[in-house]
């Protein structure tokens, strides 16, 4: 099983990383990042292997739109479809990276908030109104007609 990051700030992802999984081993195995090379190209030159384990790479959609194809070093070290794990080989993409961007700019909407909230009041927090945002979007696909799938807790 895959672990998922999307970073939005190059400022501070390596910083923010590094706080977050203090071995190696606990970084996420992908790491999507929509400036990943710049933080690649700082991390080769220190000769700094912190990520070697995880897999640095561009959300598909700014690698197309925003990367430059002369750009040797991204091209050879952030292009997402180098790694065979994150399609299923007929061209889909395992990850909706861009599902999840939205989902952290949607929650940055709460970030006056939550700023100065302890841990345990921000995770209590941040689980009611992800409920509450789930609730609502199960309403409208159900008014649309979709059919949903729900896991049982069983399985979980």
């Amino acid at each position: 099983m895959f672990t998922l990051e999307v970073l939005t700030d190059w400022s501070l992802s390596q910083d923010f990383l590094r706080s977050v999984y203090c071995n190696p081993l606990d970084a996420p195995d992908v790491i999507f990042y929509n400036n990943n090379c710049q933080l690649q190209a700082h991390l080769h030159a220190q000769n700094d292997n912190f990520f070697h384990h995880s897999i640095l790479a561009v959300d598909v959609f700014y690698f197309k739109c925003k990367h430059k194809e002369t750009d040797k070093f991204c091209q050879k070290h952030c292009n997402s479809a180098l790694w065979p794990e994150l399609n299923d080989g007929n061209g889909k993409w395992i990850f909706n990276s861009w599902a999840a961007e939205q989902a952290n700019a949607w929650m940055g909407e709460y970030l006056a908030i939550v700023w100065e909230m302890l841990a345990y009041s921000f995770d209590f927090f941040l689980d009611k109104v992800i409920k509450r945002r789930n609730k609502i979007t199960i309403v409208h696909l159900e008014e649309q007609g979709q059919v949903l799938y729900t896991i049982p807790p069983a399985d979980m």
